[in-house]
């Protein structure tokens, strides 16, 4: 017999055996009652599942925590290395604030060191756009520039404000003014200012430092921290600003503390300031926070981050943001 002859018997073969295997099957198919899951499978399957998420949740949102503090973490470099090319270019940090000389005493400018810090954070054109004579809140284009969000101004585990369309421009961070509260005075040869002094007539110094004045080292000095947006207690309760924050609104725009710059009069993630003490509310004004669990994130001078507890002690906190205090620091809890 040919072999193609054969072949062709073998295939037809093999093709009348498997439809008769697929007839019986779907004959026998037809013939077995269908059975649909009962109240009780489908509630075991429900919990099933509902356990499993509970299991997973947990999990998953500690990922994603790790992810935010690493972003966080990156930002505050990022801003970090501005500081320095800032540094680079003028030989001097910016300062806390920037008072232009022509303003009126009553409605000064009070320009943020993050707004100088524009062009060095890849915002040219916000930067260019920007007027130094006039007000952050001065339209336009003040205004209209300081509304802008800006990534590297925000950490990704920070609560957003509340009423959003209110604060547009809000973000996490605020440069170290030392151990001093942002609302009296400071002075450049103070040994428990900061790295960034206030620059104000008659309050603060003209010009920024140099990394000459940080004589306790740029490893052991604070540069920035975070400062969330969110405290409850300093909302307006009453007339026609009732739900609106009246403090503890960071925006990057605005060179005020509690806005852009901080200090650590207070220990930061203070949740709950004394009631005994009538100061203790504008300490925690102007006190670092962070919406990360256990601590707040740090920009040293050396672009290092840091994540500190605040079951430090205060005291080494505060050492940690003088720039010349010549405190003994030691390893860092």
């Amino acid at each position: 017999m040919p072999a193609q002859t054969w072949t062709y018997l073998r295939v037809k073969q093999v093709h009348s055996i498997s439809g008769s295997l697929v007839g019986r099957v779907n004959q026998w198919l037809s013939l077995t009652p269908s059975k649909a899951f009962s109240l009780v499978e489908l509630l075991v399957v429900v919990a099933i599942i509902s356990l499993l998420m509970a299991l997973l949740l947990p999990a998953i949102q500690r990922v994603r925590e790790a992810a935010n503090r690493v972003r966080c973490a990156n930002n505050l470099r990022q801003l970090g290395v501005g500081l320095h090319n800032f540094h680079d270019q003028f030989g001097r940090f910016p300062t806390a604030n920037s008072y232009h000389p022509a303003d009126d005493p009553k409605k000064p400018t009070f320009t943020s060191a993050f707004t100088r810090l524009l062009p060095y954070v890849e915002q040219d054109a916000l930067e260019r756009g920007y007027d130094y004579t006039q007000r952050p809140d001065a339209d336009p284009p003040n205004k209209t520039i300081g509304e802008q969000p800006i990534g590297v101004f925000r950490c990704p585990s920070m609560i957003p404000p509340p009423t959003p369309q209110a604060f547009p421009g809000w973000s996490s961070y605020a440069v170290s003014i030392g151990t001093k509260r942002g609302f009296g005075t400071g002075y450049f040869s103070d040994p428990d200012d900061g790295v960034f002094v206030r620059h104000i007539p008659g309050w603060g110094q003209s010009q920024g430092t140099n990394i000459a004045d940080i004589l306790d080292g740029t490893s052991q000095t604070i540069f920035a921290g975070e400062m969330g947006f969110q405290l409850k207690d300093y909302y307006f309760t009453t007339g026609p600003y009732a739900g609106l924050l009246r403090g503890g609104n960071t925006q990057w725009v605005w060179g005020y503390a509690s806005y852009s710059f901080g200090s650590s009069e207070m220990m930061f993630n203070t949740v709950q300031p004394n009631p005994s003490d009538p100061s203790d509310k504008i300490k925690r004004l102007q006190s670092f926070r962070s919406d990360h669990v256990g601590g707040a994130q740090f920009l040293f001078g050396d672009s290092t981050v840091r994540f500190l507890r605040p079951s430090m002690s205060l005291s080494l906190y505060q050492a940690l943001t003088t720039r010349a205090g010549g405190e003994v620091i030691g390893n860092l809890p």
